[in-house]
């Protein structure tokens, strides 16, 4: 972090946009997202849909010259790393190929962390939502534990890993879901102290949930998600969601209910759900803490995922280069308050181009977003 950089803005990588053999069964040959993108189409008038590269780039991320090629731009324009999407299945992983070109090739000057996307996955994006391709499992068993350890601790003992107080950085999604996960903390950490680390950092990617304290027990930290953390704060103003009767109760409910019921509108109601990104914004930028945890701010560039779901896609409608500045200068300026041992604000997301949250360059805004964070991050 160089003497004028405000925060450390880490953005959330999205491995998808390379082929591997289960989505080849699963979607057809050569699948990756990118085919989602390029199919989309607009659902009303001035809808952005498709999003489309900057010169038509659908890159491969199973290429080296990928991976360099965004390690520049990012660190260009001011952000300081990725979070890499990590996708683990009780010993069984998928698109881990960007990470591992990470790991093997040094000279990919970035500093980057793993977060674990702990979901079974179905064929959700069709309205199947459960016809299960993969599932989750979590034997709570330590030799379980430590085959995960034993893919970890490569990124985890690398020079560029992410670290708070010199432990290296690991965040979780639905932890909750995770049987005996303080046990299971308690076990890397003890094994990761045996392997010369000071110990490991354990953040709870915080989008809706609200777990109980139990489950929490061994993280460090959270951070905020956005833009769903911000939209089902209590702060929120619903009545900026158009076409979307459910979501004032849904949200009250318990998370294992919620996601049946997302499951059942996602198969049968079709229709757009609308939110307004400023309303979203004001709620990312205020300062809330997890009780007990540090809390890390979240920020996203903009979201629309019509690629996946069509017409029964989100959409936050307003989103604009100029307006994402904005907002992106009122959460920094907010970071003295929070008192955190790193200046961390984790970006939803770098590339995730089926939910047009990215900051990629694009045929519509160019460069304009990457813009934005190199004059708010680094005061050019």
């Amino acid at each position: 972090m160089n003497k004028d950089q405000r925060a450390k803005l880490i953005a959330m990588y999205f491995p998808q946009l390379h082929a591997i053999p289960e989505n080849d069964e699963w979607w057809g040959k050569g699948f990756t997202d990118w085919d989602n993108v390029k199919k989309a189409e607009p659902q009303f008038e001035g809808h952005n849909q498709p999003r489309i590269p900057l010169n038509d780039n659908y890159y491969d991320q199973s290429h080296i010259e990928t991976l360099r090629w965004q390690i520049d731009l990012a660190k260009s324009h001011g952000v300081y790393g990725f979070c890499h999407y990590h996708y683990w299945f009780d010993g069984k992983q998928l698109l881990e190929t960007p990470t591992n070109l990470m790991l093997a090739n040094k000279d990919l000057d970035m500093p980057f962390c793993l977060s674990w996307a702990n979901e079974t996955w179905s064929k959700r994006w069709d309205g199947r939502d459960h016809h299960i391709l993969i599932k989750q499992t979590h034997p709570p068993v330590k030799e379980r534990w430590k085959l995960h350890f034993d893919y970890l601790i490569k990124a985890w003992s690398d020079d560029r890993a992410i670290k708070v107080e010199g432990k290296p950085v690991f965040a979780i999604y639905r932890p909750q879901r995770i049987p005996e996960i303080e046990n299971m903390l308690d076990y890397w950490r003890e094994l990761a102290v045996e392997r010369g680390l000071k110990g490991l950092y354990f953040i709870f990617q915080k989008q809706y949930e609200l777990p109980s304290r139990d489950c929490l027990k061994g993280f460090d930290a959270a951070f905020q998600f956005q833009p769903f953390e911000a939209i089902y704060s209590p702060g929120f103003d619903a009545s900026s969601i158009r076409h979307s009767k459910w979501f004032k109760v849904i949200h009250s409910l318990p998370e294992s209910t919620q996601d049946m019921l997302r499951a059942l509108r996602a198969k049968f109601v079709k229709e757009l759900t609308f939110h307004d990104y400023d309303s979203a914004w004001q709620e990312a930028v205020k300062v809330r803490c997890e009780p007990g945890l540090v809390t890390f701010p979240g920020a996203f560039v903009d979201w629309d995922n019509t690629a996946r779901y069509k017409n029964r896609a989100t959409v936050f409608t307003g989103a604009s280069p100029e307006k994402f500045e904005y907002w992106l200068e009122q959460l920094l300026r907010t970071m003295p308050e929070r008192k955190l041992p790193e200046p961390f604000i984790f970006l939803n997301a770098w590339n995730e181009w089926a939910e047009s949250t990215y900051l990629e360059p694009d045929k519509k805004y160019g460069m304009a977003y990457l813009e934005a964070v190199k004059r708010v991050v680094l005061n050019e």
